[in-house]
């Protein structure tokens, strides 16, 4: 018997590790390989028609086994992984290693910091009333309280300066979209606390901003118990109204996403004496110094800005109206609401009063039923603030190079796939194909983690400058500090193709339209999304699927007006586009007439068809070329056999089934809402449904018969 159970283990032990797929598996494996390979069948339910309700039938165990934490808005593939990433950097975090090199003790640090409890009950508010006195005190917490002190544009840069708060305006260094060799000054509209989305229907979102009314006012209150300030609750709740108020018509100027998606529109080539000009225009007795707002943003730079200097205003109009705004809002108004913002950045990171009062928001605006542990908020802070430190550590211990070397060989294997497919499409002239392939071609490809990890004196450069401390509250501005300084030194440097923007850790991919990039991070590179151990037809459904969604991205509806260089460029002739046009309006038209009902609220929701087109194409368009790919593989490698526990499946369809388990998600009601209304991705069920139903290859595969829900007479295609 003993030797039975050997010879089983021995058996998967050649099958997942030598890739053997012609030994016949045991039935039972008790491996943690094998228990990975049988995650598919875990995820069905098979009670259901695959014909009729793909993501059901793909996800419907997974979803049965795996409820939303309490402590989360919901659960998916992509959280999954994060929580098991997040559990091996806190292991790093907390270790206090001599032989880390400095930047990694310093996020280790940082993070030790955001944790001691102790230190920060003791500190209490004391850090932020400080803070806040700087720029002349919150007035709503004061008895009485002066404007002499207070400087709209000096806290509203400085906010920006020390604590990357976009109050009222967004100024930061970016590439160049008419020539990406070269950075030059943006400056855009800014974010609100409450998205857009609701902040321009209040009246459909009434308990969230009671819920947001009370957070200010409760904050308030507490800060001016502190100060021994007497402020009466009714003056309280009168001054968070004029907040709230202020915050809604500020969102009233900005522009909605679907207007964002037009590139030549946020590009507005001007001098600053242009954009002063402009603002003066609205108004006589108001003015906005630019000047001196750039200036002070690149104080301790060694660059000087004059009013020659060119920048980009992204939203022009938005710059206007806004003078008119701030003229016609009284300055106490005004001060209120740039502080609260100060108050709201540091919320969670203060003592335990103002983080419930934060929590309390949250539980009603997300629906979580507890808030999560400060080290989990402390383990978000330093990864988003520090992830290149993070991640040296976290890829020296946790990241096998093979992933990302076979995950090089199915990007090359789908830009292949797609190469062929622009070579076949008839709709397409010779000339826009010889386009689309030499920028197709002259892609960069980031995977895995920054090639400057191999040298460590590259970890200290990049972190040159950045001080770390023993109090949280210093370390948050000294951190940001750092960023924002960090962005806008690009300013003089030339343009590098290969930089990586964000750490490795990163359980997501990204494509960068402005440098023609894709970026696939190591932190992505594992199960569910991809398994060295495992039969390529599920690595191509899954992570395949993910490379070919960002290469579309370079030629969806907004990346499609970008060069082979990243830069806005017309080179698509105009019946090529025409065609190309009617085209996405039939994904338009289709994920327009898709619903989404969430029950906590009682609404359904419509799809925003022209906000979600660019990743809608690059869906649909991205895993066909996956598939394809594969196919390629296939014809050069040789037909795969499913592994144990698979095999009532065939290769393809198990293609299809992993593709479905990457967005196998449950979700609040409240998150379902938020992700209907600002996320430019449908919700996960949408995005394996109606992708799946566009797919000729899909049915076939799974012998659908035509007109069933998943196999529909009409499908989108583009590519």
């Amino acid at each position: 018997m003993v030797l039975e159970v050997a010879l089983k283990q021995y058996f998967c032990y050649v099958i997942h590790y030598e890739g053997r797929n012609d030994i016949p598996d045991p039935d039972n494996c008790n491996l943690v390989e094998c228990q990975n390979i049988d995650s598919i069948s875990k995820n069905l339910n098979s009670s259901v028609d695959p014909c009729e309700d793909f993501y059901e039938y793909a996800c419907g165990g997974w979803i049965k086994n795996n409820p939303v934490p309490e402590t989360q808005i919901l659960s998916n593939q992509f959280q999954v992984v994060t929580e098991k990433v997040f559990s091996q950097i806190k292991e790093i975090l907390e270790t206090d290693s001599e032989n880390d090199p400095l930047p990694v003790r310093a996020a280790s640090l940082y993070y030790k910091t955001c944790t001691n409890s102790e230190k920060i009950e003791n500190d209490g508010l004391n850090r932020l009333v400080t803070f806040l006195a700087e720029y002349g005190n919150w007035p709503i917490t004061m008895e009485k309280w002066s404007q002499n002190n207070f400087d709209w544009q000096t806290l509203s840069t400085d906010s920006i300066r020390r604590l990357s708060v976009l109050s009222l305006m967004d100024v930061y260094v970016g590439l160049d979209r008419l020539n990406s060799s070269q950075s030059v000054i943006l400056i855009d509209q800014p974010n609100t606390v409450l998205s857009r989305s609701i902040l321009t229907d209040a009246n459909n979102y009434k308990n969230i901003l009671e819920a947001y009314r009370s957070w200010i006012g409760a904050s308030a209150m507490l800060i001016s118990k502190y100060l021994n300030q007497s402020v009466p609750v009714n003056i309280v709740e009168e001054k968070v109204s004029y907040i709230v108020d202020f915050e809604i018509e500020l969102a009233k100027l900005t522009s909605n996403e679907e207007m964002r998606r037009n590139a030549y529109r946020l590009y507005n080539n001007r001098t600053l004496r242009n954009l002063q000009d402009w603002t003066d225009l609205a108004t006589s007795s108001f003015k906005i110094n630019w000047l001196k707002i750039i200036n002070d943003l690149f104080q301790n730079t060694g660059m000087h800005i004059d009013y020659d200097h060119r920048v980009v205003v992204k939203e022009w109009d938005y710059f206007y109206n806004l003078a008119n705004l701030l003229h016609n809002t009284r300055t106490e108004t005004l001060a209120n609401y740039l502080h609260w913002r100060i108050v709201r950045i540091f919320s969670s990171h203060l003592n335990r009063e103002m983080r419930d009062l934060s929590n309390e928001f949250i539980a009603i605006h997300d629906g979580v039923v507890q808030s999560e542990p400060r080290w989990k908020d402390c383990l978000v802070t330093v990864t988003n603030d520090l992830g290149f430190a993070v991640g040296y550590a976290y890829v020296k211990l946790h990241f096998d190079d093979e992933a990302m070397i076979m995950t090089k060989e199915m990007v090359d294997n789908i830009i292949a796939a797609f190469s062929q497919e622009l070579k076949n499409a008839e709709w397409m002239d010779d000339a826009t194909k010889n386009s689309a392939l030499d920028k197709v071609k002259s892609m960069t490809h980031l995977v895995g983690y920054p090639e400057w990890y191999h040298n460590e004196s590259a970890l200290y450069a990049y972190y040159d400058g950045l001080t770390v401390g023993s109090t949280h509250f210093e370390n948050v501005e000294q951190v940001q500090s750092f960023l924002f300084r960090k962005n806008i030194m690009q300013l003089s440097k030339e343009t590098n193709r290969k930089e990586w923007v964000q750490g490795p850790i990163i359980v997501n991919a990204f494509n960068s339209e402005h440098r023609n990039a894709i970026i696939l991070p190591a932190g992505v590179l594992q199960p569910p999304f991809f398994d060295t151990k495992r039969i390529m037809a599920m690595n191509y459904g899954s992570l395949g699927a993910v490379i070919g969604h960002e290469i579309l991205h370079s030629f969806d509806d907004r990346g499609r007006r970008t060069d082979k260089y990243g830069n806005l460029a017309q080179w698509w002739t105009e019946h090529v586009i025409s065609t190309y046009e009617k085209k996405t309006q039939c994904f338009i038209d289709q994920y327009s007439n898709l619903t989404v009902f969430t029950s906590d609220t009682n609404q359904t929701y419509s799809v925003n068809g022209v906000y979600t087109l660019g990743e809608n194409i690059a869906d649909n368009s991205g895993l066909r070329q996956a598939f394809f790919a594969y196919r390629k593989y296939v014809k050069d490698k040789g037909e795969e056999k499913p592994q144990h526990g698979n095999r009532q499946f065939t290769a393809e369809q198990l293609f299809f089934l992993s593709y479905a388990a990457t967005w196998c998600e449950t979700t609040t009601k409240q998150s379902l809402m938020h992700e209907v209304l600002n996320d430019p991705h449908c919700p996960h069920r949408i995005r394996v449904t109606q992708t799946l139903s566009n797919s000729p290859e899909f049915a076939k595969t799974f012998k659908c018969p035509e007109n069933t829900l998943m196999n529909p007479e009409k499908k989108c295609i583009i590519w």
